[in-house]
């Protein structure tokens, strides 16, 4: 039901288009106009979590609307107070990602998912029993893991914070970001930086390439709450874990080929490099996270 009323707030904001464009071109929606458009194809976003299930991309729903300074894009709400020729800087929230391992149908998994995943054990997961001597498991090359079906149920949460957008030509952006836990659940933040570069194939070509890569810093206590396995999982205290602020690196690239006026033929990549504070989680089966996707993009 949480998630239900989310989506419906979601559709019901209002948002404001934080790059200047010309009204009525392909690349952009006039202001004041709902602009919808649903992906139909083949793909999947891989779950890098024990006991946890790839999420098909079959369907994917975008939606977006602009209106003097305040902004919808998908699940990202937003307001920006500063628009310039080559920078913007807005306030956002929108939904937190990381419980989206955990939950199948979190919105984050229905609405425009991303396209966009250590050896040393953490504090109070040393190996060592209590009588100073080395567990079967410390011997063992494979690291015990644990399944996500064992542990307490994580929280979702909003996040919000500062949005910014450096301009480097008429191709080139930065994004940089800052969000904070909204709803008390994880009470720590995250930041990402990215570089984005869109290559104009020849002029007679009616086709977009686009390459992006950058990484997410995520706090102690982010990390700690999804990532950490603690009394409250009742679990045998030999699993305890205790996350770490990390940086995990991500790259993607996205082509998009125009059929017609509302036909596009679209195909992306995203792969996320999981830093050593979540990767050396018993709750991790990968080290990485990727998702793929070849498909249709119609426009309403």
């Amino acid at each position: 039901m949480k998630q239900l009323l989310l989506w419906i707030s979601l559709m019901l904001a209002l948002q404001v288009n934080a790059q200047e464009c010309e009204p009525k071109t392909q690349e952009c929606v006039e202001v004041g106009q709902w602009q919808f458009s649903v992906a139909v194809g083949a793909g999947v976003m891989t779950n890098p979590l024990v006991g946890g299930e790839n999420l098909p991309l079959l369907v994917l729903p975008y939606v977006s609307y602009y209106r003097d300074k305040l902004f919808l894009d998908n699940t990202t709400i937003g307001y920006t107070f500063k628009n310039t020729k080559h920078f913007d800087v807005s306030i956002i929230a929108e939904p937190n990602t990381e419980q989206a391992y955990f939950e199948r149908f979190h919105i984050r998994n229905l609405i425009a998912p991303e396209s966009y995943l250590e050896t040393s054990s953490s504090e109070g997961d040393s190996g060592i029993l209590p009588d100073g001597t080395a567990s079967e498991n410390d011997l063992s090359p494979v690291k015990p893991k644990v399944s996500i079906d064992e542990v307490s149920k994580r929280k979702w949460t909003m996040d919000g914070g500062l949005l910014v957008h450096w301009y480097a030509g008429t191709q080139g952006k930065f994004t940089f970001n800052w969000l904070k836990d909204l709803g008390g659940v994880y009470q720590g933040q995250h930041a990402t930086i990215s570089y984005s570069h869109q290559i104009n194939l020849a002029k007679h070509i009616p086709a977009k390439l686009q390459f992006k890569f950058g990484a997410h810093w995520q706090s102690k206590q982010l990390v700690d709450y999804y990532y950490g396995l603690r009394t409250k999982d009742k679990l045998d205290p030999h699993f305890y874990y205790r996350g770490e602020s990390t940086i995990s690196p991500f790259l993607s690239v996205a082509f998009n080929y125009r059929l017609n006026k509302q036909w596009q033929l679209k195909v992306s990549a995203k792969h996320k490099f999981f830093g050593s504070g979540i990767s050396n989680s018993p709750l991790l089966k990968s080290h990485s996270a990727s998702s793929m996707f070849v498909g249709g993009l119609y426009e309403f």
